[in-house]
């Protein structure tokens, strides 16, 4: 299998050509085809950078392009020339619950949730559409009929519940995934959705969970996406420090913010960076899939969002300090609140590190092993790869690729850093007994001889 892998080939990028660098904030999005942006330029220009970007041409080659069907020949419907393949759908997805959000009610400052039959989904969907063939209309399961909803299958974890059905590829650009890498390797969640939905269905006001990256890829149909560099947002809170639930661009021009439409079209991915607040509107029927992650480029804004939320769960329940177990209940809201607390992040920073060393370790005695049968076989032997072209063992991401050695040292370097900045942190100082001393812990290992050598 290593054979097939594919390398992340990341390598030192000089910052002394500035014309290399886009402005910040950039002037507008750019664009490229995924094949005509290296790896290495991606994770350079536009991710350490927190700057957004759209690839084309990026599902080809997927299967989920047979959810989709050609409309050859039919001229009245020039914005979006295919339409949705429901009896594929089907036949490949089956009768399953389905996470549905109905974006014409509001419910604490998110869309009413609910669950349905994904059959019964999809009836709906053809219905809102006109498609639905009365002469053999499909049984309905408990659906209750209204006209006024407007129904949007999002944050499926379609994936995960079939784990056999591959029916896309992460792109490259994309691969270095801590959150997903960790979740998966421990079985206990993930951050891989699919959205599906008419015509007009829409994602509220936000910046996306943790603090985190995200990435989503068009099967069909365009988006409309309203994206607001870090801190502008601000210009739109209420006395209370409360953001809207919904923005356009009167409001958005009305509060001087500096913002971006952009027009997402079939088979595009966007990134979106962290903190970039933004609003998704389906213009035409959609179905796209996408990722939350993060990885060693925003894992410090990671960390800054968690003791920032942390410090605010504190004050919040700051009448409750002398009460017994007073750190822990504040763990248990930032969980509820945030999503993970502190004793979640370093079991998976924890996880990242110990693979990517064994990785590493891994990589050398191959190395060495391959340098002694050299050796013993000429007396001239040639000079070893370069380091940053070496594929490492035993570490793949979404089975297809894997890092060099530059790469895992790299992730490895960010994660010291970041480990500094926690054991500054007061709320770790104050746990003696479980945080500070896993932190020190992992400091020790990351900076044993064996972990982080120096360059030579």
């Amino acid at each position: 299998m290593a054979s097939d892998l594919e390398i992340l080939d990341l390598d030192t990028h000089s910052s002394s050509n500035n014309e290399e660098f886009p402005q910040y904030p950039p002037q507008n999005i750019q664009r490229f085809q995924v094949d005509e942006i290296s790896y290495n330029d991606f994770y350079w220009l536009f991710m350490e950078r927190n700057i957004p970007v759209v690839l084309e041409q990026v599902s080809n080659s997927w299967e989920c392009r047979n959810w989709i069907k050609s409309k050859s020949g039919c001229a009245s419907d020039r914005v979006n020339p295919n339409s949705i393949n429901y009896d594929y759908l089907k036949e490949k997805i089956g009768n399953i619950l389905v996470p549905v959000a109905n974006c014409a009610v509001e419910y604490f400052n998110s869309h009413a949730k609910s669950e349905m039959l994904f059959y019964d989904f999809l009836e709906y969907w053809q219905q809102q559409r006109g498609e639905h063939d009365t002469t053999n209309p499909t049984e309905l399961s408990n659906r209750n009929e209204n006209t006024t909803d407007l129904l949007y299958l999002k944050d499926w974890h379609l994936k995960a519940q079939n784990p056999n059905y591959d029916f896309y590829k992460v792109p490259k650009h994309f691969a270095s995934d801590w959150l997903n890498e960790h979740l998966l390797a421990t079985n206990s969640d993930d951050y891989r959705f699919v959205y599906m939905g008419p015509k007009g269905t829409w994602t509220p006001f936000h910046s996306d969970v943790f603090g985190s990256f995200s990435w989503s890829t068009n099967i069909i149909g365009i988006k409309k996406w309203l994206l607001l560099p870090p801190r502008e947002e601000l210009k739109l809170a209420d006395r209370l420090g409360n953001l809207p639930f919904s923005i356009d661009e009167q409001l958005l021009d009305q509060h001087n913010v500096h913002f971006y439409v952009l027009m997402q079209k079939e088979n595009e991915s966007i990134f979106v960076p962290s903190g970039w607040y933004h609003q998704v509107c389906n213009v035409t029927d959609t179905i796209s899939v996408n990722h939350n992650w993060f990885n060693a480029c925003n894992l410090q804004r990671i960390w800054n969002n968690l003791s920032q939320q942390m410090q605010r769960v504190m004050a919040e329940i700051d009448d409750c300090r002398q009460m017994d177990n007073f750190n822990e209940h504040c763990q248990t809201m930032l969980r509820a609140s945030f999503g993970i607390n502190y004793l979640d992040f370093i079991q998976l920073i924890q996880s990242i590190t110990e693979r990517r060393l064994i990785a590493r370790n891994n990589n050398n005695t191959a190395s060495d092993t391959n340098h002694q049968q050299q050796i013993s076989s000429s007396s001239s032997p040639p000079p070893p790869p370069p380091p940053t072209t070496i594929m490492s063992s035993n570490l793949t991401f979404f089975d297809h690729y894997t890092p060099n050695h530059y790469h895992i040292q790299h992730d490895l370097q960010r994660i010291a850093e970041v480990v500094d900045l926690m054991l500054q942190d007061s709320v770790i100082c104050d746990d003696r007994i479980v945080l500070y001393r896993k932190c020190i812990q992992l400091k020790e290992t990351l900076n044993s001889s064996s972990a982080l050598p120096t360059s030579s």
